[in-house]
């Protein structure tokens, strides 16, 4: 855990909240403890905040912010904090996996079209190491930084695989995307595999010492949304309505306000630009999405049976879709709101149609 920038991000979180919103601060609506990470897949949450969404359901929301999801799923598993954000595609099957029950209830950073297709995350190399975009096998060998257990790994994995190389090839370094940048200023890496905003931040600030080798593209799968224990969920749903719709109403803004979103994003997401926000977003733009579909629920079977290939997940078998996502729940909540999604288009219905299928 990277303490010092945590530290800073969440006195960030607590200062914003009492300047922007004091009352909303001293509500006393139902208390909420709250952690995400400071990365733009969350905005949603921080407009949700910052909106006074969760403040008009009635809840009196506290924001803690961390580096990742392995973190977060540990605060929520010792009880530090009730709900949390994480990928089913990573935290929450991990997390199961090593035999805690958590499970995802909202997605918000989601695209349910594609099983295969992550926008946020790219591979960014230092020119001195010779690596480009028209030399990517070039990257065997070379010290990577990659979040370990994220999805981060995973599409660096599905990258490696579509140009015939393995993790095995490369010499994986553990890092947290707020270092990644320094770490390829400094040389501690050759490549970096960072997620918005850093991808537009080391791509502004190091401009021409920097290669983009890889940005975005069918490499993996990422299901980014709300995750709680089931023993919050089964003892408090009606909490959880209130708090998913709050979050869902945040969804909305960011897709169709994304400069305003950005502005926003700036009090969570620790020294962020409002260049590299706004250009986050809009590179994220059609992953805004609460639905979830039969792509859905393929990219997370994929998702298990790499982790599980990869010795990061210690179980034979695929976790059931049923515990690891609440389709009940989050399709019984969208079909009250459907002003929530009626600007979407209509989600496909079977995998064959879905993008990205068979990629991986």
């Amino acid at each position: 855990m990277n303490t010092k920038s945590t530290l800073k991000a969440w006195t960030a979180v607590a200062l914003a909240s009492v300047m922007a919103h004091g009352a909303y601060a001293q509500s006393s609506g139902e208390p909420v403890r709250v952690i995400f990470a400071g990365a733009m897949n969350n905005v949603p949450m921080m407009v949700a905040a910052e909106n006074g969404y969760w403040r008009d359901q009635g809840l009196d929301v506290s924001v803690q912010v961390l580096d990742s999801g392995s973190q977060i799923a540990r605060a929520l598993v010792s009880g530090a904090a009730d709900i949390g954000a994480g990928a089913a595609t990573s935290t929450v099957i991990l997390s199961r996996a090593a035999g805690n029950k958590l499970t995802l209830i909202g997605p918000y950073h989601n695209n349910p079209m594609v099983v295969n297709g992550v926008e946020r995350v790219g591979v960014v190399a230092r020119k001195e190491s010779g690596l480009s975009d028209q030399n990517p096998a070039d990257i065997a060998g070379k010290t990577v930084g990659v979040t370990a257990g994220s999805t981060g790994e995973s599409y660096l994995r599905s990258y490696l695989s579509s140009i015939g190389k393995t993790m095995k090839d490369i010499k994986m370094v553990n890092l947290a995307p707020p270092d990644m940048g320094v770490a390829l200023r400094q040389g501690t890496v050759d490549v970096a595999v960072p997620w918005e905003p850093y991808i537009s931040e080391i791509v502004r600030t190091q401009g021409d010492d920097v290669n983009v080798v890889r940005r975005g593209g069918p490499f993996g799968a990422s299901v980014v949304g709300i995750m709680v224990t089931e023993d919050y969920l089964q003892e408090h749903r009606d909490i959880l309505e209130k708090y998913v719709l709050g979050a869902w109403q945040g969804v909305k803004f960011t897709r169709e306000h994304p400069t305003e979103a950005a502005a926003l994003a700036q009090r969570y997401v620790q020294g962020v630009d409002q260049q590299d926000a706004t250009s986050a977003i809009e590179v994220m733009r059609a992953e805004f999405d609460p639905r979830i579909s039969v792509c859905t629920e393929a990219a997370i079977l994929q998702e298990q049976k790499a982790q599980i290939a990869a010795g990061n997940m210690k179980v034979s078998e695929p976790i059931a879709y049923d515990l690891v996502v609440q389709e009940g729940f989050i399709n019984d909540l969208l079909q009250k709101h459907p002003e929530l999604t009626s600007d979407l288009a209509p989600l496909p219905q079977s995998v064959e149609k879905c993008g990205g299928h068979g990629t991986n």
